[in-house]
């Protein structure tokens, strides 16, 4: 009787001790995922300040700086520039027209990662477009949305940066600051 009691109780603390180790292990690989998966995402930023200069033919141009922030190049790089304007459905919904602005670049096979090096700035892209988009920045709610989409060479894990320039005050004559420093000069 004290050996099937015995036994009973063993088997007991056996099936207990499995689901707590289980359940241990279930919880620390979903943690290690979790913290891969924000170490390899992608971290680029936007600038919120738009510059304009002119070509050497004279045609006023926009440009918007991108940064990788990462600490691994950032892949499959897409650029797109929306201008959203709002209309009223209904007479009570708001709904947006989106059109699409023509950039100078759609895409980029890579942006190098960020380093700690004086003088390096591989790692900044600038994209421009000829549109003229001070025009109607001030119009009431209208915004231009840049969309950069990049995504980690190894586990293709994709990141959609956004910034939205909602007024005039976002348009600077002259240049970015160099490097990771997404300020104008």
């Amino acid at each position: 009787m004290t050996i099937i009691l015995l036994s009973s109780i063993l088997l007991h603390i056996t099936f207990l001790d499995i689901i707590i180790k289980f359940i241990v292990g279930i919880l620390t690989s979903l943690v290690f995922i979790l913290v891969v998966l924000r170490i390899l995402k992608p971290r680029i930023k936007i600038s919120n300040s738009i510059c304009h200069k002119e070509d050497k033919e004279g045609n006023k141009f926009y440009f918007f700086k991108i940064v990788n922030k990462s600490i691994y190049d950032a892949y499959s790089v897409e650029f797109e520039l929306h201008r959203k304007t709002p209309y009223i459905v209904d007479k009570t919904k708001v709904n947006h027209n989106i059109d699409k602005i023509e950039l100078s670049k759609c895409s980029t096979y890579s942006i190098p990662r960020s380093k700690k090096k004086t003088g390096y700035g591989e790692h900044a892209v600038l994209i421009r477009t000829y549109e003229d988009l001070s025009k109607d920045i001030n119009t009431e709610n209208l915004e231009y949305v840049l969309f950069v989409s990049s995504k980690h060479g190894l586990s293709n894990l994709t990141s959609v940066t956004t910034m939205s320039f909602e007024n005039s005050e976002i348009f600077h004559e002259g240049n970015f600051k160099f490097g990771t420093n997404i300020g104008t000069c």
